[in-house]
């Protein structure tokens, strides 16, 4: 091990992003579903368009049998091969580079889902032994590759060899713990003496990402290990079966939104910007009537921006009239809805919390006029019921605002012979709950369904698709899908 440098006050220094945001957690069983099996995880977890990947899966029972297998990607179809643990992931010409779901089910049970991603560029699987430059020199891997490995017991790094070339700059993104590894990973790059160049480790969430422009033609290595997470009191690099990443190296450009410049802007907006320096400030004026009604919404951690923004609106003399930081505590980004309370022209402010700033500090606002929204969190990821029976789904309907007309949550998609009355929900909102009733003669049945909210207002109808949110133990930033509205329903007939 040649990390003696990184010590636990280094780890604690970077560990900044805490977004109370959801991911899987893979022994949550609820009583709605009767021991699903156990899927942690597969490998590879995931391909590049057009190929066909072979990929084994890990977890409790799957050695057992072949599971049938549900991806929420039309594009990305996963089919059980020969023999259990086996999958081939095939992915179309035309499918969409970025993440999706994969779940296992049978006649009786559904796994909780699993992130795999679709890349654009050539895929190449570790070799072992890759721990020292030695092994890694023997395959040196070219730049616009994703490199898949597992991190596979206690003290394992894992060290590739990417050729470089002077002046052009290289990007290393790795996804461990955006993937639902039990990970918080980090990465450090070398020259070819072994010599520390850079090291990267928290970013918008526990994944590392580095970035260096070569000075000279050469070889490169980059180095990856991983802490445990949840945090423990021994901080050893730690390992296991499921310590799943994929590490993504490129001299690509990064896609850049059309930045706006801080200056005038007319209501309602809708921009992209970004604090490039520390101690920035970005300063936006409008003008606006008195009583005006605005919804102000920016978004950065959801952009996987490491931005800690922070929102303040200013009169024409500079005087703070109202701020916000965190919307709440499952969002570092901020919210403000703002009453004009005089006809005048204001500054809109946008800094980080932390005085932070550079060019990947990017960040999108949003400035129109208020409308009510709702929003519905399922309970779980999945139900089962049973021919002749009943189960419950329990949501929480939040409401912004006031509506004028009902609102009423409804299930669809149900399969035959299986139905659900629709329910009132509050106009302030609330927990609600649905029934799904199943007849006597029900056929069994396993496939996703839907819940939405739908309102209703003298003029308008609004339908709002209810998601369940992926929960994870201690989350430290977002993963790759953060919620799916495709909660799963097993059906189980009558036995003969």
């Amino acid at each position: 091990m040649r990390w003696n440098m990184w010590n636990e006050q280094n780890r604690m220094t970077h560990g900044r992003s805490f977004l109370a945001c959801v991911v899987l957690h893979l022994s949550f069983v609820t009583s709605a579903l009767a021991e699903p099996p156990a899927f942690d995880s597969l490998f590879p977890a995931g391909g590049q368009i057009g190929t066909r990947v072979e990929t084994l899966v890990s977890g409790k029972g799957l050695e057992k049998e072949t599971f049938q297998a549900w991806s929420s990607e039309s594009h990305v179809v996963v089919l059980g091969g020969d023999k259990p643990r086996k999958y081939f992931i095939n992915i179309a010409k035309d499918a969409v580079p970025g993440p999706c779901l994969v779940r296992l089910y049978n006649e009786s049970d559904a796994s909780p889902p699993r992130i795999i991603e679709v890349g654009k560029h050539e895929e190449v699987l570790e070799k072992e032994p890759n721990d020292t430059l030695a092994d890694a020199k023997k395959i040196e891997a070219r730049i616009n590759v994703t490199l898949n490995g597992v991190l596979e017991k206690a003290g394992d790094v894992d060290t590739f060899a990417i050729r470089a070339q002077k002046g052009k700059r290289i990007r290393f993104e790795l996804h461990g713990y955006a993937l639902g590894s039990p990970m918080d990973p980090a990465m450090r790059l070398l020259d070819d003496r072994g010599v520390e160049i850079t090291s990267g480790h928290d970013t918008y969430n526990l994944d590392p990402r580095i970035e260096y422009t070569p000075l000279s033609d050469g070889t490169l290595y980059v180095e990856l290990f991983a802490f445990v997470h949840p945090p423990a009191a021994d901080v050893g690099f730690k390992g296991s079966a499921n310590h799943v990443y994929r590490l993504t190296v490129t001299d690509e450009p990064k896609q850049m939104p059309v930045l706006t410049e801080p200056g005038k802007l007319t209501l309602p907006a809708l921009l992209n910007g970004c604090i490039s320096k520390p101690t920035e400030e970005d300063r936006y004026t409008f003008s606006a009537k008195k009583g005006d009604d605005l919804q102000i919404n920016l978004r950065a951690q959801r952009l996987r921006s490491p931005l800690d923004a922070t929102l303040r609106i200013e009169d024409a003399a500079g005087k703070s009239l109202q701020q916000a930081d965190d919307a709440d505590k499952d969002s570092l980004d901020p919210t403000l809805r703002w009453k004009t309370p005089k006809d005048g022209d204001y500054t809109l402010v946008i800094a980080d919390r932390f005085q932070h700033g550079g060019t990947d500090y990017l960040y999108e606002l949003t400035v129109k006029p208020f409308t009510p929204s709702v929003i519905a969190t399922l309970d779980t990821h999945a139900y089962r019921l049973e021919a002749g029976k009943t189960v419950e789904v329990k949501l929480t309907v939040k409401t912004n605002g006031t509506f004028t007309g009902k609102i009423k949550a409804q299930a669809v998609q149900l399969p035959v012979g299986v139905t659900a009355e629709s329910v009132d929900v509050p106009a302030k909102g609330g927990d609600v709950k649905l029934t799904l009733k199943a007849t006597a003669e029900v056929v069994a049945n396993q496939a996703p369904f839907a819940v939405e909210i739908v309102t209703s207002a003298p003029d308008a109808v609004e339908t709002v698709t209810a998601s369940y949110a992926i929960p994870f133990t201690e989350p430290r930033g977002d993963l790759l899908i953060m919620s799916d509205t495709h909660p799963w329903l097993t059906v189980v007939a009558k036995k003969p």
